[in-house]
């Protein structure tokens, strides 16, 4: 086997030492200056150009290495044609022109998409044509600028996209021993935080060091656990500013560990601040409005009791072991809230019932409970256009149905009663039977849990029954 030649030996260390420098290239250098620098520092070209079409056609060289304003025409002038030929067909081609002195040049095709979009120009002063070997060297090195430039197109558009979104954009890098550093830093970053991104930069710490003293900790230790899982970031953080305010910054990012044990983060930061003050306003406003509805809800619940002194305080107990129901279900605190009003009020219907028969002492007739039964209906009707953040006019209007459809009004079966009003059903009829009457004195709690217990899932939800025996059990009474 033969050995390489001298000459094969130097252009291919000249490729590999090309492939190297040109993977250090970014967006930020003059990138046709840096090409021609390569191969006239690596391959010995005497002149190194680039040309291509403007929007009018002619042809025209925008770069020349060395850096000659007379070159660029007189190549145009003597190589036009060629370079017009080589864009039209993407081949190769290799001429000897005068420069006046000799110059034999390759003109390679370097290719955007699937057209040819530039001609580089590599030339020596000689007036032999350029070897065969060489040629072939020109083109790896052609294919390998072709990368080059596309992925440098890339960034291009990246950053320009990066840069014009309100977002800081970013990459970092976490070393083992917990020192960091940012690759890139979008201009976002004086939006989000106040610094320029030549300042986090050079000082990673100037970002991880403006975390709120209390979010200092959390920062570090989600970073760690994202790492550590290789799952995304996505958290809030308080950050310090230099006017000395706190913002509200929202890291979405992504770790991805790499072969030095390094992780490599690529990421989002967004200012929350404005959200977060939103946010913080519209609970302070449900919170208002929220205690303002349950003063109205208490002070209507009073009012009835004023007319029914028999029943006084029987609400309050009923939504008292509702709420306590609910809880032990382990049902979302707003939903339990809503339960505790809705029980509160359950009665408000029977303001529109006489005084005379709500304290009647003696047992009703079928029209005086027919009448007693519309409490319900009225409640609904009374409570349905009042834009509560629960269904309380739902839960007040089937607080009465059974699950076998016995109950009333509307004789509603199994699921179709929500299941509040199935707690309430439970609660109501347990205060009810264990509380004093105007026609009847109480027959105390035991006979009360009797009755639930005996119609556990025929007439009441087995599992809320389940839940009020339990409480019992437990000693509950009512308050």
């Amino acid at each position: 086997m033969n050995k390489p030649s001298s000459a094969r030996k130097m252009y291919f260390d000249a490729v590999i030492k090309t492939a190297q420098y040109v993977a250090g290239l970014t967006s930020d250098r003059d990138i046709w200056s840096e090409l021609g620098k390569v191969v006239s520092r690596f391959f010995g070209a005497d002149i190194v150009a680039f040309a291509g079409r403007r929007p009018d056609n002619r042809i025209v060289v925008h770069s020349c290495t060395p850096a000659d304003q007379a070159l660029c025409p007189r190549l145009v002038e003597a190589a036009g044609e060629i370079i017009e030929q080589v864009l039209e067909s993407g081949f190769l081609a290799s001429e000897t022109i005068n420069l006046p002195q000799p110059c034999s040049i390759a003109f390679l095709p370097l290719t955007e998409g699937r057209s040819t979009s530039t001609v580089m120009l590599a030339g020596h002063f000689r007036a032999e044509p350029l070897p065969r070997e060489l040629l072939n060297v020109y083109l790896a090195v052609a294919g390998l600028f072709d990368t080059t430039l596309a992925r440098i197109a890339s960034e291009h558009r990246f950053i320009s996209m990066a840069d014009n979104v309100p977002e800081m954009l970013y990459q970092m890098l976490r070393y083992p021993d917990g020192k960091a550093r940012f690759t890139y830093v979008s201009k976002g970053s004086g939006d989000v935080l106040g610094l320029p991104p030549d300042e986090l930069l050079a000082d990673a710490a100037a970002f991880s060091g403006g975390f709120h003293v209390e979010d200092q900790e959390a920062y570090e230790a989600a970073l760690a656990r994202c790492e550590a899982g290789a799952v995304r970031l996505n958290q809030a953080f308080r950050w310090l500013d230099r006017a000395g305010g706190v913002r509200h910054i929202l890291l979405n990012a992504m770790p991805s560990a790499q072969e030095d044990g390094s992780v490599a983060w690529d990421g989002a930061a967004q200012d929350i601040t404005e959200r977060e003050r939103l946010e913080a306003e519209r609970k302070r406003s449900l919170e208002q409005l929220e205690n303002s509805m349950e003063e109205t809800v208490q002070a209507i619940a009073t009012t009835i009791e004023m007319r029914d002194p028999y029943t006084a305080g029987h609400q309050r107990r009923v939504a008292g072991l509702a709420q306590r129901i609910a809880e032990e279900m382990r049902l979302p605190e707003e939903e339990v809230h809503g339960i505790y009003l809705a029980a509160t009020i359950h009665d408000i219907g029977k303001i529109h019932i006489p005084a005379e028969i709500l304290s009647f002492p003696g047992k009703l007739g079928e029209i005086e409970y027919a009448l007693i039964k519309v409490h319900v209906q009225v409640g609904y009707d009374i409570l349905k256009n009042i834009e509560f953040p629960w269904p309380v006019a739902q839960m007040v209007y089937q607080h009465h149905e059974h699950l076998d459809g016995s109950g009333y009004p509307r004789g509603l079966k199994g699921d179709e009663i929500m299941l509040g009003a199935r707690i309430m059903c439970v609660a109501d009829v347990v205060e009810s039977m264990a509380s004093y009457r105007p026609y009847r004195p109480g027959l105390g709690t035991e006979k009360a849990l009797a009755e639930i217990r005996k119609n556990r899932g025929r007439l009441y939800d087995a599992a809320v029954v389940d839940v009020c025996l339990e409480l019992f059990g437990k000693g509950y009474e009512f308050g």
